[in-house]
């Protein structure tokens, strides 16, 4: 009896808090993600599509107009404590209500400064700390340091050979040649913004991750030099980690959508569309051989 009424306690917003959410979204080359569409291209020149994108956000913080640090967590806890997990935040592009990080109620007032960590900081990142899918089916094998992937950036790219190679950027905890020492790539991300959250109202922040910023500053980052799989690749786990520091945008509502998947049978039409009036002034183009072979080479590419 005296945990429910300890928790019907904390579920009630004290005088002087309101509600926030923070609303995720992706951009490529200045627009909304597409995801399963090969039309992105990187400044090493790679050809490429994002299929997914599942990461940890953490330890999130707002710092006011005095400077005093304010953590979020979880809007809805299971206890009146605050456990690990509790500030530890899971997005998927497959999942979207995981776009949507709804937060305890929180000081009203003005903030000047989000904060987070990229991933999981090493004391949090333990094997175990999840237990239920889809956070547990983020592990990072024990044997190359244990703990969670920070993220999972899947899709495919255009090799070198011309033909479609699997895109695993998956970053999380990095060793040496040896497998003898491990190293922590999670990184901090600050950010200025103007947040004013009152008490009666749908106070709202919205952050992008700028995706291409990945593959280009200060290191360009070309898929053929790094291969498919970067876990046990330290050189490329670093590169991004200098990347990263550059990824993430407060965004306006407009820019910064949530993921928009085309779907499979828009885009063929789309394409072929395309091909149809560009070929409109060759009669020599329509032969049914010419249109199978459009047809089936973007059936291949979506």
């Amino acid at each position: 009896m005296l945990l429910v009424a300890m928790a019907f306690v904390s579920c009630k917003k004290p005088a002087g808090y309101g509600d926030l959410s923070i609303n995720i979204g992706y951009s490529v080359n200045g627009k909304p993600l597409i995801t399963d569409s090969l039309c992105y291209h990187n400044e090493a020149g790679n050809e490429f599509m994002i299929t997914e994108i599942q990461w940890f956000i953490s330890q999130i913080e707002l710092q006011d107009e005095r400077g005093d640090w304010f953590r979020l967590d979880h809007k809805e806890v299971e206890f009146p404590f605050q456990y690990t997990t509790d500030w530890v935040f899971y997005i998927d592009t497959n999942i979207p209500e995981s776009q949507v990080l709804e937060i305890a109620p929180i000081p009203i007032g003005t903030y000047k400064t989000l904060r987070f960590v990229f991933g999981i900081n090493e004391e949090d990142n333990q094997t175990g700390l999840f237990t239920d899918p889809p956070e547990s089916e983020m592990f990072w094998p024990d044997v190359l340091g244990g703990g969670y992937h920070y993220m999972k950036l899947n899709g495919r790219f255009v090799n070198t050979e011309g033909e479609l190679a699997s895109l695993n950027v998956h970053l999380g905890i990095g060793q040496n040649a040896n497998h003898t020492e491990f190293y922590q790539n999670y990184f901090t991300v600050e950010l200025p913004l103007n947040l004013t959250v009152t008490e009666n109202a749908e106070n709202q922040l919205n952050l992008c991750m700028v995706v291409d910023n990945w593959f280009r500053n200060p290191n360009l980052y070309d898929f053929n030099v790094y291969g498919s799989a970067i876990m046990q690749n330290q050189a490329a786990q670093q590169a991004l980690k200098e990347n990263g520091k550059d990824v993430f945008r407060i965004g306006k509502t407009a820019d910064n959508e949530n993921n928009t998947s085309m779907k499979k049978e828009n885009r063929l039409a789309e394409g072929f569309k395309e091909t149809m009036q560009k070929a409109a002034p060759k009669p020599h183009f329509w032969s049914w051989k010419n249109v199978k072979a459009r047809w089936e080479q973007l059936k291949s590419a979506s």
